[in-house]
């Protein structure tokens, strides 16, 4: 993108990149909050630092929640309920925090936290909920956050995955009390590592200043970084929709020779994704229930071997590992994840020639590993 390389040039000619507060990070901050409808964002120097600040900023590692009653207080530590198929520095964080994780199901056929699953997991503890938006899969925000608001609960809104998306035309990142953003290296919007906090809730922003600045930030994103982002923001929109159109053109192309594997296409006009993953379902065999670990690891080899970059879903944790959180239901999660697989995303960054040869070639490989 000449883009980023105009802004970095200008950047180190003009000798602001070597200020603690460069203006580029102020402008940086400002689309954000444009773009998002927040009143605070906070620039971090990784996603995972973003979460475990978006925890602090709700409230999660007090004694006791802010706001929450004498009587809802219990013996033991405040929980903090995350989706069990996630990225696991979430809930290390969380542990981090001195809080319990309790990890709950996906919704029946997808990636993303099931809110019935939320509820019947919750207890006197419960301080907050994490919800993903996963590959490709926009998560239930809009029903976690009236659920959140009910209970006294915290909804922190993790679009690491997914920035530029949408859904009922709002921006992703606008519906938990906070919400988490990775910049990290291989996501949609980069600068090789960094993150963003975003709230409209005073509260949460006072509690994150009183944690980071010291008076410094404690944990920045460069000017550097801000300046290779900041015209990757300003394309966001451009960037999603192209996205999309080339999924669709891959899935026209590709899908109906390839019925084996489930594709995620898009059919909720109110739902716009962001792909960090490109994720497929597998069918299981006629006559039986599962797909087997070997057909899997099978069709990763074959993919490998014909030059796409893939790799398998988040490990979900099983009961036993007490030292990931009390696991209270996996059934669903741990069906998708044994039927699923992922491309990377950047497979949909070329032009229409391009999507038009990986598909060839993963209708090839769909014939050879299925004799078709």
């Amino acid at each position: 993108m000449p883009e980023v390389a105009q802004e970095l040039m200008a950047l180190v000619a003009s000798g602001d990149w070597a200020k603690y507060q460069s203006a580029i990070t102020q402008q940086l901050r400002n689309a954000i909050a444009e773009a998002i409808g927040v009143s605070h964002v906070r620039l971090t120097c990784s996603g995972s630092a973003a979460v475990e600040l978006a925890l602090r900023g709700c409230g999660v590692g007090l004694q006791q929640r802010p706001g929450a009653a004498a009587s809802q207080a219990a013996e033991g530590p405040q929980e903090v309920i995350c989706p069990a198929l996630d990225y696991p520095g979430n809930v290390r964080a969380v542990r981090l925090l001195g809080a319990e994780p309790v990890l709950v199901d996906s919704l029946p056929g997808g990636w993303t936290i099931d809110p019935q699953a939320v509820l019947a997991a919750a207890t006197p503890r419960t301080t907050a909920v994490i919800a993903s938006h996963l590959y490709g899969e926009i998560a239930a925000v809009n029903t976690l956050r009236d659920t959140c608001n009910q209970h006294g609960w915290m909804l922190i809104e993790d679009v690491c995955q997914m920035p530029g998306g949408r859904l009922d035309g709002q921006p992703l990142g606008s519906f938990g009390h906070v919400a988490a953003w990775s910049f990290g290296g291989s996501k949609p919007l980069t600068a090789g590592c960094g993150g963003a906090i975003t709230t409209a809730d005073d509260r949460i922003a006072q509690r994150l200043a009183s944690h980071s600045d010291r008076p410094s930030d404690a944990y920045p994103l460069s000017p550097l970084q801000a300046a290779a982002l900041l015209p990757q923001w300003r394309a966001l929109d451009t960037f999603a929709s192209r996205q999309r159109a080339r999924l669709e053109r891959l899935h026209a192309t590709c899908g109906e020779q390839t019925p084996r594997w489930q594709w995620p296409v898009r059919s909720d006009p109110q739902r716009q994704p962001v792909f960090y993953k490109l994720p497929i379902v597998v069918a299981a065999p006629p006559g039986a229930e599962e797909v087997s670990s070997n057909s899997i690891k099978q069709l990763l080899a074959a993919a490998h071997d014909c030059g796409i970059p893939v790799g398998e879903p988040f490990r979900i944790p099983r009961p036993s590992a007490r030292f990931r959180g009390r696991v209270a239901s996996t059934a669903q999660a741990h069906a998708i994840a044994a039927r699923g697989w992922l491309i990377d995303h950047r497979v949909l960054a070329g032009d229409a020639a391009d999507v038009d040869r990986l598909a060839a070639v993963l209708i090839d490989l769909h014939q050879r590993l299925y004799d078709f």
